[in-house]
């Protein structure tokens, strides 16, 4: 695989990341008013900002087995694979579930918001299990890194199937999580979210192992439909749309390099810092063009914000997951 895709493959992480991200800001609250009213051409726009999501996942769907393939994973390998993954997510991700919980406690102890910071929900956060067990997750976007965890255990069990040279065993596998979706349609699981991810191992299968073109359309179409069904067409669109970002570019300007690199630090802290940012000047808004500056604010702090948690605790969270053994 060529270092400029998988460089391309970084940009649209960071693609992903800012509608997030744009999403959560242009329609921050401040307890009585959102900062763009819902007809403002802005927040319209904005509103297409979740479906960075299942381009996540579509990346997952690609890199993680390619990741494994690279390995020449089996099961002997899966405590390593998951020492790896979890020093690469986890320590960021407690930093930030830590800052979450910080800011939690005051903002209950002020009567702005009411958390269920319990000791329950707080460790249910640390094994991502909070929403299996019908609690309330304090940050609206750690949801997705427990359905990348449930992934990641998919992945481990399955993997000598999914990476078969057997087009029959690929084909039953594929089946097998697809029709997991019918089986169990709970947004708790990654049942309900695996069809993003077979896209990607759609794209995977067809630029990595060179499997029939036939085949990978198979697998992306049935994919498709699903997505279409159980979530929407603005899902499907995003997800075809990250496929092809995939498959087709391979050159990215710099700035959207610049994004990917803290795309998961700037996913993990921008309702945080942006959306403090935001709450702290919405008092001084006088029209639009305020609000806009305003929400230009928050955008610009999160991903300010972000390089320097990129650079201080990401990196080095990065460094460590490249060197167990």
């Amino acid at each position: 695989m060529q270092s400029q895709k998988l460089a391309s493959i970084q940009a649209l992480r960071g693609i992903a990341a800012f509608m997030v991200c744009f999403f959560h800001l242009a329609g921050h609250s401040d307890g009585t008013r959102t900062l763009l009213q819902n007809e403002d051409p802005i927040k319209q726009l904005s509103s297409f900002g979740p479906t960075g999501v299942f381009v996540f996942f579509v990346i997952s769907g690609f890199v993680i087995p390619l990741s494994m393939d690279r390995s020449k994973f089996d099961l002997s390998k899966a405590v390593i694979f998951f020492k790896k993954r979890l020093w690469r997510l986890h320590p960021p991700y407690i930093i930030t579930l830590a800052l979450t919980i910080a800011i939690g406690f005051y903002n209950n102890s002020s009567g702005m918001t009411h958390l269920d910071l319990s000791f329950t929900n707080i460790i249910s956060h640390f094994f991502y299990v909070t929403h299996i067990f019908n609690l309330e997750w304090l940050n609206p976007i750690f949801w997705t890194l427990a359905i990348e965890i449930q992934y990641y255990i998919i992945l481990v069990v399955l993997f000598s199937w999914i990476n078969s040279d057997q087009v029959w065993k690929r084909a039953a596998v594929v089946t097998l999580l697809l029709s997991s979706t019918w089986l169990l349609p709970d947004d708790r699981f990654i049942t309900y979210y695996i069809s993003p991810f077979i896209v990607g191992f759609s794209c995977y299968y067809f630029l990595v192992k060179k499997h029939s073109v036939i085949e990978c359309a198979i697998y992306a179409i049935a994919a498709a439909i699903v997505i279409l069904h159980y979530v929407g067409l603005h899902w499907l669109i995003a997800s075809l749309a990250a496929a092809a970002f995939i498959l087709y570019i391979t050159s990215v300007h710099r700035s959207l390099s610049f994004l990917g690199n803290i795309s998961y630090s700037l996913y993990l802290t921008h309702p945080m810092i942006g959306g403090l940012v935001i709450f702290v000047l919405m008092p001084f808004s006088s029209g639009l063009m305020t609000d806009y500056f305003i929400l230009f604010c928050g955008l610009a702090s999160s991903i300010a914000f972000s390089w320097l948690f990129y650079r201080w605790i990401e990196v080095p969270s990065m460094k460590k997951a490249q060197n167990v053994s």
